[in-house]
């Protein structure tokens, strides 16, 4: 595949460099073919390059894997002891959790699983402290863990993961927690999924290896990673039997394994299928009364009672259910079994304001009714008001609800801040991604256009253009947003034979679209220059869509992950924030140009405002973070990635740019060939006269046109034009411009001179290039071009029998050009930057959602960086010729923001804005999963959050589908 994309991108060169020969003049030969034979080298020396990297390489052998695997170890066993410490197991102490052995027919056959007397002796009876030890003692490695809901097995998963933390070696395999219902057994083999979920947690790994794969997928093929499989029961019923068969098939003889399973559906599945191979079976027992009213007295604050003593809250429920009684009591008994409900009736009833003797009083006839209360007050108890939280518990219980019915009717159990675009409807999905990126790129042209020239801004509203321009950019924003709705792949897999069936449809109805819009103006100079707002609107929409294929060609997929860079460490980022701090600041005085004797007051005042705010930012930015971190830059594989993006990037945006653009150009150009022949000539009564030299003239109305043998043509009014006339008196030489008539304010600067009087207007073009002469003087306005009425403006512009379709065909070449040359070098740096290579510490929400947006807005500041560049490479080394300059400053300006907004943290803040605005989250949503986490209410489970326990999800979600079925009903009976 290397070699295929650099010989296309070798090939896209050269037919470039034959069309620049055949089409362009000698002074566009003399520019391009330098450019040209410098980018064919540039292109060699980063395919040798990257072929240099195919190897293995040194460093990727084994020893290397096992310090990957050290320091994953490492950040498992912090995000697991953290997550220990949130489900406070160790305050005062665990519960005693205890297990017995099962046997056949759930439990493979002793001489599978090579049970000694000692193995015997920890599987029939043990604790939760015992659990590392009665692992250890089964021969095979291979523990399966049964029990009702809520009995514990998660704990105890936990718990063994990280007391093999503990006595873990280096080099040895990372026990690693893994929830079960998030694979796809039927289509994924087990490896993969593995693989796929760790990375998905701990970023980092994701990043590729010679030879092919992740990181992750290199440790798990190393056999460095044992599975600690969580939540068998949660898998689809019709996929458990083949998770069954891929366990068995795909496990070695000697690799370990630790499932767990609800009782019911690990035994449906053996009876369907088969057993776990080589697998010991235990069966979490429930909790006796003695050991959770004592759990329970331990984690009560202590009081004293109305007869003197010391006791807790629970001093009397617990009397009340040690003595024989009635079904109130048999009830909570038999709720107090399990370990789960042991945990919600401490967090609601143990900071002692709420009496359990409720649970008592005679409501409750049944275990499952106190259960369900018990888990409804579970929300309203940590976010109660002596909780401390900033939220009152109804708004908690609302937010709660709806994410766990979003999790419910997605059929997971995972949250993911990535992937809540989908809680938003398909529509905004669709659209806002293309919307943000356009305002965003709209707002920042904005900004500078009123930074820089204030003044072009007023004669622009003055003129009557701002509304053309208007409809330009609006035209470039829906072209954004259809783009990328139809170009960008949902699944990350289509090929780009399909991405270029997609763009060619797309491009061929808004070709037709223009041809019939067009004025004969763009058919002669392929420029925006036309005063119709439709075909202004539809020439931005052809550039927005043009646009979206240089993402669609970087693979960007509509669910895209989280982000980190190829380089990391806080000294870096200091540095980098430095940088970009004092450039911005540089910009910003080359842009104010303060010292200029025409600046005014309030230029000078801009500069020392950004300059305090730049000594600020900079001050925040060196005390931030860690001192003594080191710093890590980019290595030679990054430089090799680095490489092979750029080489593909710029290989298939050329390849995209030089198929679409000329075909394009062409079947505008036909259609706008075919128009002209339809408008015919000047006027069927104009007075034509043929003089000896073979200029030939016609006179119609105020207008006299004129066509001479070498092709040009030449327009003038019958009588001078009331106009006014700018001159600037710095630069004399700059050529004069038009105005309407009347002063207006920009005649007001001091760097300007305006007349108003009556002047000779002439209009010439040759070969399509135009000229604007006012008063002797060639003009840069061209608004009077409008008063070119069809259908002499149709003969004034026809330059030949198809010589508008040969100029639209140029100008698609041109912009096939200025698509791949710019396009491809953001394409390849985002592709640089696509995929992370550092370790991090410990994975979390939190660290995943600021180290995506560090990496998007890297990533982003380097393809406007690389189109910029680019771009000046353009405007330096090409005449202005079919509109060149203009589109490529637009498409510079449009890589940042549309690589923020296709990113994981851009569709997190459309989502943000939109469930925000709707009521259904909060708007400062990740603090608010951050404080549901800490207080219990959902866990931890890599990058992702998890309900506490699926009954509690499934709590919330029917609680939230009763409210609001009944805010519906009483929305009706009004």
């Amino acid at each position: 595949m290397r070699r295929l994309w650099w010989t296309a991108a070798l090939v896209g060169t050269g037919l470039v460099q034959v069309a620049v020969v055949v089409l362009a003049d000698e002074s566009a030969m003399e520019r391009w073919t330098p450019a040209l034979g410098v980018v064919v080298s540039v292109l060699g020396l980063l395919s040798t390059l990257t072929q240099s990297g195919s190897g293995t390489g040194e460093g990727w052998g084994t020893d290397w894997l096992k310090g990957r695997a050290d320091a994953l170890a490492e950040a498992v066993e912090d995000m697991w002891a953290a997550e220990a410490r949130l489900r406070r197991l160790q305050d005062p102490e665990p519960l005693p959790v205890r297990w017995s052995a099962v046997d056949a027919p759930l439990a493979d056959h002793d001489e599978n699983v090579r049970l000694g007397a000692e193995a015997h002796a920890a599987l029939r009876a043990g604790q939760l402290s015992d659990v590392r030890a009665a692992f250890l003692a089964v021969p095979s490695r291979r523990v399966v863990v049964l029990g009702p809901p809520g009995s514990g097995k998660t704990i105890l998963a936990l718990k063994l993961t990280l007391d093999l933390l503990a006595a873990r070696e280096p080099g040895d395999a990372v026990p690693a927690v893994l929830p079960v219902g998030t694979w796809d057994a039927v289509r994924q083999p087990l490896r993969a999924w593995m693989a796929a979920r760790i990375a998905a947690d701990f970023p980092a790994l994701a990043v590729r290896v010679p030879g092919g794969g992740t990181l992750a997928d290199a440790l798990v093929a190393a056999r460095l990673v044992m599975p600690v499989l969580d939540g068998f029961d949660e898998l689809p019923e019709a996929q458990r039997t083949s998770a069954m068969r891929r366990l068995n098939a795909e496990l070695d003889a000697d690799s370990p394994l630790f499932l767990t399973s609800r009782t019911a559906a690990y035994a449906a599945t053996v009876e369907a299928c088969d057993v776990l191979t080589a697998a010991a079976v235990v069966e979490l027992s429930p909790l006796s009364l003695t050991d959770a009213a004592a759990y329970l007295s331990l984690t009560s604050r202590p009081r004293r009672m109305p007869d003197g003593q010391i006791g807790t809250a629970w001093s009397a429920t617990l009397d009340r259910l040690a003595a024989p009684s009635g079904p109130p009591e048999h009830a909570l008994r038999q709720v107090l079994s399990r370990p789960l409900m042991v945990a919600m009736a401490r967090a609601v009833y143990g900071d002692g304001t709420r009496d359990p003797g409720e649970l008592l009083d005679g409501r409750f006839s049944t275990a499952t009714q106190i259960e369900e209360y018990l888990l409804a007050a579970f929300v309203p108890a940590v976010f109660g008001e002596m909780s401390g939280s900033r939220r009152t518990s109804a708004e908690a219980q609302r937010w709660l609800g709806f994410l766990a019915r979003h999790l419910r009717h997605r059929g997971t159990g995972q949250l993911a801040w990535w992937e809540l675009q989908s809680a938003v409807p398909w529509v905004v999905q669709l659209l806002a991604p293309g919307a943000l990126a356009a305002c965003l790129s709209v707002v920042a042209a904005g900004g500078v256009m009123m930074l820089v020239a204030p003044d072009t801004m007023r004669e622009l509203w003055v003129s009557g253009e701002l509304a053309e321009m208007t409809s330009n950019v609006g035209g470039v924003i829906a072209g954004c947003i259809v783009g990328l709705a139809i170009l960008i792949d949902r699944t990350g897999t289509a090929s780009l034979r399909r991405l270029m069936v997609k763009a060619a449809l797309a491009s061929a109805v808004l070709g037709i679209l223009i041809g019939v819009t067009a004025e004969p103006l763009y058919g002669a100079s392929i420029a925006n220059l036309g005063d119709a707002w439709l075909f202004r609107f539809l020439s931005g929409v052809l550039f927005g869509t043009a646009v979206s294929a240089v993402f669609a060609a970087a693979e960007v997929t509509a669910s895209p992950a989280p982000l980190g860079l190829p380089w990391a460490g806080p000294t870096v980022t200091r540095q980098l924030g430095v940088a970009a701090v004092l450039v911005l600041f540089g910009v910003a005085i080359l842009v104010l140009d303060p010292f200029s004797p025409a600046s005014g007051v309030w230029r000078a005042s801009a500069l020392a405002v950004l300059a305090c705010a730049a000594a600020v930012a900079v001050f925040r930015i060196q005390r931030g973070g860690t001192r003594r971190a080191r710093y890590r830059g980019p290595g030679r594989q990054q430089v090799l990635r680095f490489c092979q993006g750029l080489v593909r990037g710029t290989a298939v945006c050329l390849l995209v740019g030089l198929a679409l653009g000329p075909a394009i150009g062409a079947m505008m150009g036909t259609i706008i060939e075919w128009r002209a022949a339809r408008a015919g000539t000047v006027h069927s009564d104009a007075a034509i006269q043929e003089s000896r030299t073979g200029i030939r003239r016609a006179t119609t109305g105020a207008w006299t046109f004129a066509a001479y043998p070498d092709g040009t043509k030449t327009a003038e009014p019958a009588k001078r034009v009331r106009l006014v006339l700018m001159k600037n008196t710095r630069n004399p030489a700059e050529a004069w411009t038009y105005a309407p008539p009347g002063p207006g304010r920009a005649c007001q600067e001091p760097d300007r001179r305006c007349n108003t009087r009556l002047a000779w207007v002439r209009f010439t073009t040759q070969d399509g290039i135009w000229h604007v002469r006012i008063a002797g003087h060639d003009a840069r306005d061209l608004t009077l071009l409008s008063s070119l009425r069809p259908p002499a403006a149709w003969w004034f512009w026809q330059i030949g029998r198809w010589g508008l379709v040969e100029n639209c065909v140029k100008g698609g070449i041109v912009s096939g050009l200025v698509l791949g040359i710019i396009g491809g070098c953001a394409c390849g740096v985002y592709r640089w930057l696509d995929t992370p290579a550092d370790l991090t510490r410990a994975a979390s929400p939190p660290a995943s959602l600021r180290g995506d947006r560090l990496a998007v807005l890297t990533r982003g500041a380097a393809a406007t960086i690389a189109g910029s560049a680019a771009s000046a490479l353009l405007l330096l080394t090409t005449a202005d010729r079919y509109g060149m300059h203009g589109m490529s400053l637009q498409m510079a300006l449009v890589m940042g923001p549309l690589a923020l907004s296709l990113s994981a943290y851009g569709r997190l803040t459309v989502a943000r804005i939109w469930l925000g605005a709707t009521g259904r989250l909060p708007w400062r949503l990740m603090t608010f999963l951050d404080e549901a986490h800490t207080r219990g209410v959902l866990r931890q489970s890599g990058a992702r959050y998890e309900f506490r326990h699926l009954r509690l999800q499934e709590c919330l979600a029917a609680t939230a589908e009763s409210g609001e079925r009944d805010a519906t009903a009483a929305w009706t009976a009004r």
